[in-house]
């Protein structure tokens, strides 16, 4: 017997020397507390440690994401304030509720796990406390409107310097909106205000879509038109050379033929055609086969120029 109870205290001993050795995961921290004096903690791996008794462990998973709601809870009708229910900058009541996400910090790992199961009952507190600042310093139309786009980039800096300094170990990540809402009693004339604001937001953006478009037209127009002017600018310059030209052209053969009469007649006979063709051309003239001649002119009746008689 007494070599039986010998080898059962020397497994006893052995094992609860053995209770030391510690295995610490990637994703965990660990915290000892050696006869309740916090160590620096763990990383990775594996660890001795003093056996159990003398060494506390606790393992904290530090990539997990954590979510917990904050704010209004429906209650029983024996409540007479329930949390989450604010007041508002112009003296109106709001419930509001937020989902905090948060994780442990790493480097922090310590004070989580000295916080313990207290962590959520103080972030909810602060947190209470920043939302209800936040909408105390809004008029009630602006936080139901608005509130759910501009709630987390308000309060995110402020919310995440209050938990830090209250030693909580944790990081908060994100304030994700769930709840913004008047009280049942007056939810329906809340509702035709944001109907009707609503509509005022649609109104005003179709006539602002409408300016854009008739700025647009205006523009094409206005391009359009410098161009069209520009182009009867270029022909009228092309024609007057041309015209120029003609003129210089003929001046050049007067003088050469003497300035007799036959040139000046020929100069009138072109011209002449000229101008009749265009008429012709335009459905100002009519067609009068038996006065014209095979080029549509009645050379016969025509009168000559003056300085050709």
């Amino acid at each position: 017997m007494t070599t039986l109870l010998r080898a059962i205290l020397l497994l006893s001993l052995v094992a609860w020397i053995m209770s030391g050795i510690v295995f610490v995961a990637p994703h965990e921290r660990a915290v000892v507390r050696r006869l309740g004096r916090a160590l620096p903690p763990l990383p990775p791996g594996a660890h001795w440690l003093m056996p159990r008794g003398i060494d506390r462990v606790d393992r904290v998973a530090v990539d997990r994401v954590r979510s917990t709601p904050i704010g209004y809870l429906e209650l029983d009708d024996s409540a007479q304030v329930p949390p989450g229910q604010m007041v508002t900058g112009d003296h109106n009541l709001v419930h509001v509720r937020v989902l905090a996400q948060w994780r442990v910090d790493p480097a922090r790992v310590v004070d989580f796990a000295l916080a313990g199961g207290t962590i959520e009952a103080v972030m909810t507190q602060t947190l209470e406390g920043v939302l209800g600042e936040w909408a105390g310093a809004r008029q009630v139309d602006s936080i139901l409107l608005e509130g759910k786009q501009r709630l987390a980039d308000e309060v995110l800096t402020e919310a995440r310097a209050r938990l830090k300094a209250q030693d909580l170990g944790i990081d908060l990540l994100d304030l994700r909106p769930e709840l913004l809402a008047p009280p049942e009693e007056v939810k329906p004339a809340f509702a035709a205000v944001a109907r009707a604001e609503t509509g005022r937001q649609t109104l005003l953006m179709r006539t602002e879509q409408e300016c854009e478009t008739r700025r647009r037209t205006a523009q094409a127009d206005i391009y359009r038109m410098e161009q069209d002017a520009k182009l009867a600018a270029e022909t009228v310059k092309r024609m007057a050379k041309t015209d120029a030209q003609r003129f210089l052209a003929r001046l050049d053969g007067y003088l050469r033929s003497g300035r007799t009469a036959a040139y000046l007649r020929q100069i009138w006979e072109d011209e002449r055609g000229r101008v009749f063709t265009k008429l012709r051309q335009s459905g100002k003239l009519g067609l009068l086969d038996h006065h014209l001649g095979p080029d549509g002119l009645d050379i016969q009746s025509a009168p000559l120029a003056p300085s050709a008689r």
